[in-house]
């Protein structure tokens, strides 16, 4: 669920920089940029930390199914 919430995050700030390159702002919106800039920035971070986790997590659970394969040489 965790996972969803962040791809749709991702998706809107994607949104949003596409929106903000086909649209002619004036210097009134420099403000909404820069912060909708530091969002996506902080999506990313977000999005890039619980990748590592969740491959850290897959990657535990896989050595955990091997290990109990193992039997011992007679």
């Amino acid at each position: 669920m965790v996972v969803g919430i962040i791809g749709l995050v991702a998706f809107l700030s994607a949104g949003y920089c596409f929106w903000l390159m086909t649209v002619p702002l004036s210097y009134n919106w420099v403000y909404v940029v820069v912060i909708g800039f530091i969002l996506s920035l902080l999506v990313l971070g977000i999005a890039s930390i619980s990748s590592l986790v969740l491959f850290m997590r897959l990657r535990r659970s896989r050595r955990l199914a091997n290990s109990s394969e193992i039997t011992l040489p007679r």
